[in-house]
Formats: structure tokens, sequence, C-alpha cells
């Protein structure tokens, strides 16, 4: 009788176990001001817009651009897309992100026609930190 009530509770606390706890792969939230700390500021909308602003002097120059955001993959990825002016028009940037935490993030890309221009792993030439703002 007591192994009987062992397993059933321990079958139950299982069970409890199962349904509430989440299985699926939070990503950090991306939506806000990002900053490099050297001139470059880039803001990332909910809605899968954003701004990139890059420092001249005292000036800055805005390219707005989309972005995807998948960190359901082993190495999670950031793509620039459908860039509106500047050197980038008709292009793509296939990145990758890394999080150091829930306000740092590292990125790294390539500009390509395909996502086989993806980098496959983080170059310290080029890749760059961001911070929250």
């Amino acid at each position: 009788m007591n192994q009987l009530f062992t397993h059933l509770a321990l079958f139950s606390g299982l069970a409890t176990l199962l349904l509430f706890c989440k299985t699926e792969n939070n990503c950090p939230d991306l939506a806000g001001r990002w900053t490099n700390r050297e001139g470059q500021v880039i803001s990332f909308e909910p809605d899968g817009k954003a701004l990139w602003l890059i420092k001249f002097g005292s000036q800055f120059d805005s390219f707005p651009f989309n972005y995807r955001y998948d960190c359901k993959q082993k190495i999670a990825t950031l793509d620039w897309i459908n860039f509106q002016s500047g050197p980038l028009v008709g292009k793509t940037l296939f990145g990758i992100i890394e999080w150091s935490s829930d306000s740092v993030f590292r990125f790294d890309s390539e500009p390509g026609t395909s996502s086989d221009a993806r980098p496959v792993g983080f170059q310290a030439e080029h890749a760059e930190r961001y911070f929250r703002e």
C-alpha cells in the first residue's frame, strides 16, 4: 500500500510539473534603444522595424530598415533587411546574436543575398557589442 501511494504521489508531482513548466525558449527582448558606445545607436521596434543611427562628428545619419530575430535556434539569428536608404539598400545583413545579459548582446553579420552568407561563429574583428540605453 505504501509503495502504491509513493508511486501515485511521484506520478502526480511529475504530471503537475510537466503541465506548469514552460518548455519554450524565452527570447530576450530586443525592442528598445541600443548603443555600441562608439557612435552607433539602433532602435528596434517590436513590430520588426528599426532605425540605425550613426554619428559623424556632431551629426547623425539615419538608416531605417526591418529585422528578423530568431533565438530558438542553436545560434540565435538577427537579420537586417529592407534598408530604405544608404549604402545597404537592396542588401541584407545576415547576422548572429549572443546575449551576455538582458541588457548586453554581441552581433556579427555578413552582407549577402542568401543566408549562406551568415557567419557561423563570432569573429572579434567584426562583432559589435551593444548595450541597452
